[in-house]
């Protein structure tokens, strides 16, 4: 159980915790923001889904003083290995972490978690801060909220923990004051990582991460990855090759599939390779995430001067960063730049193909998941659709799925799962 003091400093309201550099407490909004993207780019950037916005959270308390010989390396061989996972291309960033996924995975009883049951933490507040999880999911991340209404409670209630975290790891370099956090504050948000995967969550958000790994298998490295995401956002706007883009797609996004994989779980009468549908499920995430890419070109460009397009793409079909910068789909004729429409057709093709790759892992997964993640897949494919009605208008207009729309189509996603069973049996 969370020791009193702690549940009470949890429990009070409208707070948040300091995540700056230094060791002066300092406030500040820290939710997972997964950029509008997938469950962002966290939220917005993580490939999850919803527009970035702050969240308070109901926790004062100060992060725990440096103290990188708890949990981390020293700062010299954190650096080394920063600079070693820099080399690596994004692919085999993502093929190490899927690895231990999988051995994770297999490491521990069916419907087995990480954590000894002696670590569960019970009670009032983790019931509270599960729900506090879902409320925060279901104004920010509303499409893959409503798929969690397809799940089992306890995946629905886990999924959630998950988004939370990658929410607030988001919000350390992309909320309200990001301006303030060093290099050293992720530092800190590792160690505090770490902690939570001991068993020692520091607030109440945290404990219901920790309540999942009692009951998932989940691997730490892909939330590793992610915070090396928000590295690559302290220092990176610009990627001039789709390689490079990648690597910072799955830092942000595919991450989240290797992260939820164990609570969506595997068809156990699947026979073939496992590494196989693990890949399908981070494509899922990339396509997520390429597509709010598409989505938020001109917020990203207008609110944080980002350009997350292949540079040498924009080059390739005639443009300048210039013309993109001053939103080249709209001249002053009102009509759309033919270049920017081929490059526009051209991005949405790859994201759908990443989406065609996904399907594969889909219908190998087990039978309870099928029916959300289908309806993720196909309401996330649909923004796509919506861009092109807007005539690749990713400027002045904002792509979206109306909600009559998604119901309308979670009958479709339950057809395909059904055929997916049959076709399994």
């Amino acid at each position: 159980m969370l020791d009193a003091r702690s549940l009470r400093m949890a429990q009070r309201s409208a707070s948040s915790f300091p995540i700056s550099g230094n060791t002066a407490p300092s406030r500040a909004s820290c939710i997972c923001g997964i950029r509008s993207g997938g469950l962002c780019r966290a939220a917005c950037r993580t490939g999850l889904g919803g527009r970035c916005s702050t969240v308070q959270v109901d926790c004062t308390q100060t992060l725990p003083q440096p103290s990188h010989s708890s949990f981390l390396p020293p700062p010299e061989q954190q650096q080394q290995q920063q600079q070693q996972r820099q080399q690596l291309s994004g692919k085999k960033v993502e093929e190490r972490a899927l690895l231990r996924c999988i051995q994770t995975a297999q490491s521990v009883p069916s419907s087995t978690g990480l954590l000894d049951r002696a670590l569960r933490y019970q009670g009032s507040s983790l019931e509270g801060a599960y729900q506090r999880c879902g409320a925060l999911c279901s104004e920010y991340a509303k499409t893959h909220y409503l798929v969690t209404q397809l799940m089992t409670p306890v995946q629905a209630r886990s999924i959630w923990a998950i988004y939370v975290w990658c929410r607030r790891t988001d919000e350390l370099v992309d909320g309200p004051n990001a301006s303030s956090i060093t290099p050293q504050a992720l530092d800190r948000w590792e160690e505090r990582l770490e902690a939570i995967f001991q068993g020692r969550p520091y607030d109440e958000l945290d404990a219901a991460l920790t309540d999942t790994l009692w009951k998932y298998p989940l691997e730490i490295q892909p939330f590793r990855d992610m915070i090396e995401g928000m590295r690559m956002d302290m220092s990176k706007s610009r990627y001039y090759t789709f390689d490079e883009l990648y690597k910072y797609s799955y830092h942000v996004a595919g991450t989240v599939g290797l992260m939820t994989m164990p609570v969506m779980g595997v068809d156990p009468g699947y026979k073939g390779p496992v590494d196989k549908v693990y890949r399908s499920w981070v494509a899922m995430w990339i396509a997520n995430q390429l597509t709010n890419i598409l989505r938020d070109v001109g917020e990203d460009i207008r609110e944080r001067d980002r350009i997350y397009l292949p540079l040498d793409e924009i080059e390739h079909f005639g443009m300048t960063e210039d013309e993109v910068k001053a939103c080249i789909h709209r001249p002053t004729q009102g009509k759309v730049d033919e270049r920017w429409r081929s490059f526009m057709k051209f991005q949405i093709k790859r994201a759908r193909d990443y989406f065609k790759e996904a399907e594969y892992g889909v219908d190998c997964m087990d039978p309870r998941a099928r029916w959300p993640v289908w309806s993720a897949l196909i309401l996330y494919r649909q923004i796509l659709d919506a861009i092109e009605k807007n005539d690749y208008d990713n400027f002045s207009m904002r792509a979206y799925v109306p909600k009559a729309q998604k119901l309308t189509l979670l009958p479709m996603a339950l057809f395909r799962a059904i055929t997916a069973q049959s076709q399994n049996k």
